[in-house]
């Protein structure tokens, strides 16, 4: 008797697992973006520091072309240049149907990972992280206008909904 109550109490958890949680859904995005840095200071004594905002699109390269055409805006601050810098940005990702994420980037260097923190709509309670490598960026003080920037990142990792 304790035998076929263990077997059903085990056939009935097996069953339970697949409802409970969802396998991790794949995303991977071109981010291309236009911003804007002010500084805090001009001292040469001491690296730079800046505040920077930025509004992009995204590319998707997954065949079912999640986040095609979402529509993003970033705002953060930096310590440093290039490969020494340091900070910390957050951002709205927006996407066609109107449906929001929120992510943030704590960032060391010139690559990092984006941490999905909460979502509207079909994104609520969004679970996942990126991880982002820049591909091309504008060289200092050439953007296509005074005192901006552009760039393209390439953006892979994995994503979980609540079922």
């Amino acid at each position: 008797m304790k035998r076929s109550r263990a077997f059903v109490l085990s056939a009935l958890i097996a069953l339970a697992l697949p409802l409970s949680s969802q396998a991790a859904e794949q995303l991977d995005v071109t981010d291309c973006y236009s911003g804007t840095a002010v500084s805090f200071h001009t001292s040469k004594d001491v690296m730079p520091v800046f505040s920077w905002a930025q509004n992009g699109i995204l590319t998707s390269h997954t065949q079912n072309k999640l986040l095609e055409n979402a529509v993003e805006h970033c705002e953060g601050v930096q310590r440093g240049l290039g490969s020494e810098r340091t900070g910390y940005g957050l951002c709205k990702i927006v996407d066609d149907d109107g449906d929001m994420i929120i992510a943030e980037i704590p960032y060391s260097g010139l690559s990092y990972d984006v941490k999905f923190i909460e979502g509207s709509g079909k994104w609520k309670g969004l679970k996942g992280r990126l991880h982002s490598v820049l591909t091309v960026r504008s060289k200092g003080g050439k953007g296509a206008m005074p005192g901006t920037y552009q760039g393209c990142r390439r953006e892979k990792g994995t994503f979980e909904l609540p079922k």
